[in-house]
């Protein structure tokens, strides 16, 4: 059975200390592969460092959260990932975010179209970060030639069904675990199009920091709501991250 996280955060600090017994972990647990996320330039740094130290199991997406607007200067960050596109396998996280983000909307929408744009030219998957703004960000999506990722998806479960429809993919955090409204997304949502991830170290389903292995507590949520087996839905999830990611 072949499991993976497709979005974390293993370039925080507070992984620094046990990164490797992190890892073997997560191998424990029969995770394949995990995909660290960046969210801005020093963070994409880390992580470009960290998937070369764990080369072919750790993989990096490049990207720039709208949190970090005003903080730092996704110009940079559009040079990063020019500069090492042999290196990762997708841009993200990006998007919009209108429940923590200071920066207005219109702000926030000009540089996630950007990267959007990078995104399609370079031919890489968006991993979208979208915070109270699920249904702008899918608006914004609609006829862009890119495959997009709704990480950590916790929207309505009407646009679930929309963005599944429009082929674009859901990820379920380890919320499912313990949060009505994502397992009732999971209620509506077909294996097809959907991926698992911890968005470690948050959102654990256990007390304390979160960690990929923990990603396999969400696979046996989501097997027991739909009334399939684990392997069942590991077969078709692995399908879909190794497709979207280019990973083999």
């Amino acid at each position: 059975m072949e499991l993976a996280d497709i979005h974390c955060h293993l370039n925080f600090g507070n992984f620094k200390k046990d990164r490797n017994e992190v890892i073997r972990r997560a191998k424990i647990a029969g995770l394949s592969f995990i995909i660290d996320s960046g969210f801005d330039y020093g963070s994409n740094e880390k992580s470009l460092i960290i998937s070369g130290q764990y080369d072919g199991y750790v993989f990096s997406t490049l990207g720039f959260s709208p949190n970090r607007i005003g903080k730092s200067d996704y110009r940079y960050v559009s040079g990063q990932i020019s500069e090492n596109l042999d290196s990762i396998v997708g841009i993200g996280e990006i998007g919009i975010d209108l429940k923590k983000a200071q920066a207005e909307y219109e702000t926030q929408k000009e540089i996630f179209l950007h990267f959007l744009q990078l995104a399609e030219e370079f031919e890489k998957p968006a991993v979208i970060h979208a915070r109270k703004a699920e249904e702008k960000v899918f608006e914004l999506l609609k006829g862009r030639d890119v495959v997009a990722v709704f990480h950590c998806y916790t929207g309505s479960e009407k646009l679930a069904e929309r963005i599944v429809d429009a082929g674009m993919y859901i990820s379920l955090s380890t919320l499912l675990c313990y949060s009505e409204n994502v397992q009732k997304i999971a209620e509506v949502v077909e294996p097809e199009n959907v991926m698992f991830e911890t968005d470690s170290p948050f959102l654990s389903p256990l007390k304390g920091r979160n960690e990929p292995a923990n990603v396999q507590l969400a696979y046996q949520k989501f097997a027991e709501i739909k009334n399939m087996s684990v392997d069942e839905v590991a077969i078709k999830l692995i399908k879909n991250a190794r497709n979207v990611f280019n990973i083999d």
